[in-house]
């Protein structure tokens, strides 16, 4: 008996689960001993340190809410997967982290009026030292996950870590500093923190609008490269245009439009079609959706006219075609479409009993008229069909 299946979107999202779920253990720790030894010990840095790790410890329960939203499935009302909901809950976050560094120069400014300040005690200088190490951890490791998943709301976790650490450090400074005899480097350590919270929100929200606006560079550049090599790998594409890929959460969706030869057939088209979407989906683990749009031409540089349909094209010539002629009928009519006009390919049947030279004359009149008339035809090649093959093939089907 074979256990469940379990897929690689699955193993990304648990790993991806894991190493948020430490994150928050460790800013849950963070957050009440800084808080609470950072009020015991009179330190404004050290309760803005707090304030921050609970900022990132709200920013890590955001993270596993929208994750936990970003991998269901595709619906009725979403299409494309609910994905969009992570870069939402990370702009919201975003929006929070401001307001806290708000909060904090706000209560460091009114602590520097104060007369008499008091230095900190020497817990909070300790409390701090702890701090940078525990979040230059949490960063080392979420980093390395983040970069190994491609995903962007794990990787804002990872420098949000890091911006803590560095803010950390700014408070150990300012409290060693009050401790020395300058209590005012306390609130002054404070309004450092602020800024690394401020820049951190700006930071993850910008990426965050990127996101939601179907903006490219919300992609990882990596990621864009290795989509348009995918694409130009394969033969029968001659150029690729209008490239878009889209972040949606944890997952990618691109638009591409392929030029491929003129005279292939619309199954021989799709069929390159799909081998750029399966060589997509293969190579690139995040991308879970991919529209291939099939050009003969680059239309970003130039539209197609709407030219004559091969129905009307074909009405036109049994109109104008003379009967009894060296040429019987058309067997076959295969219209190509560019920028200059139709190029034709006929394929003809023609009357046995007579000469080659004769057959050559009336395709050649055919050919003329063709590229006379008003239907926008710029080329027409003919060749003459199997009569045998045909008869054969009618013989065979005869009950």
């Amino acid at each position: 008996m074979s256990g469940p299946v379990i897929s690689t979107r699955d193993v990304r999202y648990n790993e991806a689960k894991k190493v948020t779920q430490v994150g928050t253990l460790g800013d849950t720790v963070l957050t009440f001993g800084k808080i609470i030894i950072g009020l015991m010990a009179g330190s404004a840095a050290l309760v803005a340190e707090g304030l921050h790790s609970g900022a990132d410890l709200l920013f890590d329960l955001v993270v596993l809410v929208g994750m936990k939203i970003a991998r269901k499935k595709p619906d009725e009302g979403h299409p494309y997967g609910h994905g969009k909901f992570e870069g939402l809950i990370t702009l919201l976050l975003a929006a929070i982290l401001l307001m806290v560094a708000v909060g904090i120069v706000i209560d460091a400014v009114h602590r520097m009026g104060e007369e008499n300040l008091v230095a900190p005690g020497q817990l909070a200088f300790w409390v701090a030292m702890i701090s940078i190490g525990t979040k230059e951890a949490l960063f080392q490791y979420t980093v390395r996950v983040g970069r190994k998943l491609k995903s962007n709301i794990i990787m804002a976790n990872a420098w949000h870590h890091r911006a803590d650490s560095i803010s950390s450090f700014a408070a150990m400074l300012g409290i060693g500093g009050a401790l020395m005899g300058y209590p005012i480097l306390d609130p002054v350590a404070a309004i450092a923190v602020a800024f690394f919270v401020s820049k951190v929100g700006f930071e993850i929200g910008h990426k965050a609008v990127k996101e939601l606006t179907d903006s490219t560079e919300a992609v990882d550049e990596e990621i864009r490269e290795q989509i348009n090599r995918i694409i130009h790998e394969i033969p029968e594409v001659i150029s690729a245009h209008f490239v878009t890929p889209r972040q949606l959460g944890p997952d990618i969706i691109v638009d591409v439009h392929i030029v491929v030869p003129m005279h292939l057939t619309v199954s021989e088209g799709h069929q390159v079609a799909e081998k750029v979407k399966f060589g997509l989906l293969r190579e690139v683990v995040s991308i879970t959706e991919v529209v291939v749009h099939v050009d003969t031409e680059d239309d970003m540089v130039r539209n197609v006219p709407i030219l004559a349909t091969r129905q009307e094209i074909l009405a036109w010539i049994l109109s104008e075609m003379p009967t009894n002629q060296p040429i019987i009928r058309v067997i076959r009519l295969q219209p190509n479409y560019s920028h200059k006009g139709i190029h034709l390919d006929l394929v003809l049947q023609v009357n046995e009993t007579c000469s080659l030279a004769e057959i050559h004359a009336d395709a050649k009149k055919l050919c003329d008229r063709l590229l006379t008339s008003d239907k926008g035809i710029v080329e027409v090649r003919t060749s003459i069909g199997s009569v045998e093959k045909r008869k054969a093939e009618s013989e065979s089907t005869t009950p």
